[in-house]
C-alpha cells in the first residue's frame, strides 16, 4: 500500500460554543471570591473596563430580590437596572505522615472528637461575629511557627542552637507535629543527633502543650507530663495501653492497670481535656467562607433571599479613546479596540447571567426546603438536580456548575449548596419522603439519648427509627450511616460507671 498525502471532503456535525457561552459557563461556576479575582484580572488587561469596589461598611448586606408571598410571580428578569439580560437564557452543555500516624489520628478523630466530626459547614449567620469568634482570639493572627520562634529566641541564647531550633520548627506541620529527620538536621549543622534531640526537647516544652511531638502518643505524653505530673496511672495508660485506649477496650485496660472499669473511664475523661493536635490552635491560613446567597426571615416572618454581592465590584464600560481619535487609527488597532469593548460588555452580561441563574436556583432550593429553613435539619427533604432543572427548564449540568463551591447562609447556619441535595427514604405511609441527612440526624439523636452504660445495637436503632419515625430501615444502613458520621459501634460507645 502506497502512503501519500491526499485531500478529501468530509461532512460532520459538531457542537461549537460561542465566546459568550464559553465565558458564561466559566463564570457560572465561580464562587464570589474567585469571581472578584477574575474581574480584577480582566480589568487589568482591558482598558475599556473600570471596576470600583463598594465600601465594606455599607449597611446593605446584599441585593434583595424577592420574598415568598407569591413565589410563582417573582421571576427575576433584570439583575442590574441598567443592563438587561440576553433573551436566550439557556446556556447549557451536555455534559507527609506515616501509615501508623494516619491510623492513630483518624481513630482519635472518630472516638474523641465526635462533636467536631459531626458538625456540618454551618456557623453563625452573622459573618463578622463568626470571623471574630473563630480567628480573632487571644492569639490574634499569629501563626504557630512565629509563636514558636518567639519562644525559641527567649529560651535559647546560643546562635547555633537557635538555627537548629529554627530548622526543627520549619519541619513542624499544621497539626503541631515534628515531621523532620533528626539525622538530616544533625548533618546539616554538623552536630550530633543528641544535640538536635536536646533542642527538640526544649521546643516540646513550648506553648501550645504537646507541640513538637512526633505522633499522637508522644503528644499526649508530653501534655500529661506538663498537666498531670503526679498521675502515674494516666501516663501508664498511654505508654502501655495506647492501642487498647484508642479502641476503648476498657475491661482489658482495667485488668492491666489493676483498677475498676469506671476508674479507667475517669482517666480517659482526663485525656479528653488534652489537645491531640496542638497546631490546630493556630490556623495558619484560615479559610473565611463568604456565602454567595443569604436567606433570612424578616420581621413579617417571611423568607427573604439575597445575593451577597457586596464583595463584587461595580463594573463600568469606559471610553479611554475618543471616537474622533479612533477614526484616525490603523485598521488593526481599530479591530483591537472593538475586541476590548465587546469583551467588556460580554463580561458584564456573563456576570449578570451568572447572578440570575444562581438566584433562581437558590430560590427553588429555598422554596422546596422551606421547612428546613424555618425548623432545622430534621426537616430537610430529599432533593436532586433533576427536580431543580425541570422546574427551571435548564440542564442538570447547569445546576451542577451553578452550585459548585458556593455557600448559602440560612437561619439554620451556612451550608454548601450541595448540602441541600440528597437521596431519601419513604415512611411507612409512603406519603412523606425524608432526606438521608434527616435520617442521619434522627439516628444521631437516638444515640445521643441512649443509656451509655447499655448502648443500642444497630438493629435496636433500626427498630427505634421505624417505631418513632415510621421509616423502615435495614441494620446495615444504620451501620453505614453511623460510620459516615464517625460514630463508634455499641461496644466502643459503652461507658462504665460506679
Amino acid at each position: 500500500m502506497r502512503l501519500e498525502p491526499r485531500q478529501f471532503l468530509q461532512q460532520r456535525q459538531e457542537l461549537q460554543l460561542s465566546l459568550f457561552q464559553t465565558q458564561s459557563l466559566q463564570i457560572l461556576q465561580m464562587p464570589t471570591t474567585e469571581l472578584v479575582q477574575y474581574i480584577q484580572k480582566e480589568a487589568e488587561r482591558n482598558p475599556y473596563l473600570e471596576v470600583e469596589f463598594k465600601p465594606m461598611d455599607t449597611e446593605d448586606e446584599g441585593s434583595t430580590y424577592t420574598d415568598f408571598d407569591e413565589p410563582e410571580q417573582n421571576s427575576v428578569e433584570i439583575i442590574n437596572e441598567n443592563i438587561a439580560l440576553p433573551q436566550n437564557k439557556e446556556f447549557e452543555m451536555n455534559d507527609e505522615r506515616t501509615d501508623r500516624d494516619e491510623i492513630e489520628t483518624e481513630t482519635w478523630d472518630r472516638d474523641y472528637n465526635r462533636i467536631e466530626n459531626l458538625t456540618d459547614l454551618s456557623y453563625n449567620p452573622d459573618i463578622d461575629e463568626w470571623v471574630e469568634s473563630k480567628f480573632y482570639n487571644v492569639r490574634g493572627n499569629e501563626t504557630l511557627k512565629s509563636h514558636l520562634i518567639k519562644q525559641l529566641n527567649i529560651e535559647i541564647e546560643e546562635p547555633k542552637k537557635i538555627q537548629i531550633g529554627e530548622s526543627i520548627i520549619a519541619s513542624i506541620n499544621s497539626r503541631g507535629y515534628f515531621g523532620g529527620n533528626i539525622d538530616e538536621i544533625a548533618k546539616e549543622f554538623n552536630v550530633s543527633t543528641e544535640e538536635v534531640e536536646e533542642v527538640l526537647k526544649i521546643i516540646q516544652g513550648f506553648d501550645p502543650s504537646g507541640v513538637g511531638a512526633r505522633d499522637t502518643k508522644e503528644c499526649l505524653l508530653i501534655q500529661i507530663k506538663q498537666m498531670y505530673p503526679e498521675n502515674t496511672l494516666l501516663r501508664k495508660l498511654v505508654e502501655e495501653y495506647y492501642d487498647e485506649f484508642i479502641h476503648r477496650q476498657i475491661t482489658k485496660i482495667a485488668k492491666g492497670l489493676k483498677i475498676k472499669p469506671y476508674e479507667v473511664e475517669e482517666l480517659i475523661n482526663l485525656l479528653k481535656v488534652l489537645h491531640p493536635f496542638p497546631g490546630h490552635l493556630f490556623p495558619e491560613t484560615p479559610d473565611i467562607i463568604i456565602p454567595d446567597v443569604i436567606v433570612r426571615i424578616n420581621e413579617d416572618n417571611e423568607l427573604v433571599i439575597e445575593l451577597h454581592d457586596k464583595h463584587l465590584p461595580e463594573i463600568k464600560v469606559v471610553e479611554p479613546v475618543k471616537k474622533e481619535q479612533i477614526k484616525k487609527l490603523p485598521q488593526e488597532e481599530k479591530e483591537q479596540i472593538k475586541k476590548f469593548k465587546e469583551s467588556a460588555i460580554r463580561l458584564i452580561k456573563c456576570i449578570d447571567l451568572r447572578n440570575s441563574t444562581l438566584y433562581k436556583v437558590a430560590k427553588e432550593i429555598v422554596l422546596l426546603q422551606e421547612d428546613f429553613m424555618r425548623k432545622g435539619e430534621e426537616f430537610l427533604k430529599p432533593l436532586t438536580y433533576k427536580i431543580i432543572a425541570d422546574r427551571l427548564r435548564i440542564h442538570e449540568s447547569t445546576i451542577s456548575r451553578c452550585i459548585a463551591g458556593k455557600y448559602m447562609s440560612t437561619p439554620q447556619g451556612t451550608f454548601e449548596f450541595r448540602y441541600f441535595f440528597s437521596g431519601g427514604m419513604k415512611t411507612n405511609e409512603g406519603e412523606n419522603e425524608l432526606s438521608s441527612r434527616t435520617v442521619k440526624t434522627i439516628i444521631k439523636r437516638i444515640i445521643d439519648e441512649e443509656d451509655k452504660s447499655k448502648p443500642l445495637s444497630d438493629q435496636q436503632i433500626a427498630e427505634l427509627v421505624q417505631k418513632q419515625e415510621g421509616i423502615k430501615i435495614a441494620r446495615r444502613t444504620i451501620s453505614k450511616y453511623r460510620e459516615e458520621m464517625n460514630i463508634p459501634n455499641a461496644f466502643e460507645r459503652k461507658v462504665y460507671s460506679k
